[in-house]
């Protein structure tokens, strides 16, 4: 049976995040997410407020668009 566990490198070991019971010699398979993060993007949100019901008829598509990028 596999599972997955998630749990951090802290620089000499790999550290579980979760109580598993692991005998010795247990084959074990480890994936790592070795993508960088993307820059977080501020979203300017002074470009929506105060727009009152408008937003909601013209800007909230732009406003989620914005959000996700």
């Amino acid at each position: 049976m596999l599972t997955a566990i998630n749990g951090y490198f802290d620089g000499s070991y790999i550290v579980l995040n979760e109580k598993v019971a692991l005998k010795k010699g247990q084959k074990v398979i480890i994936t790592a997410d070795l993508s960088e993060k993307p820059a977080q993007k501020n979203v300017d949100l002074s470009r929506f407020m105060g727009r009152g019901e408008k937003m909601f008829d013209d800007d909230a598509g732009r406003f989620v668009e914005d959000l996700r990028d």
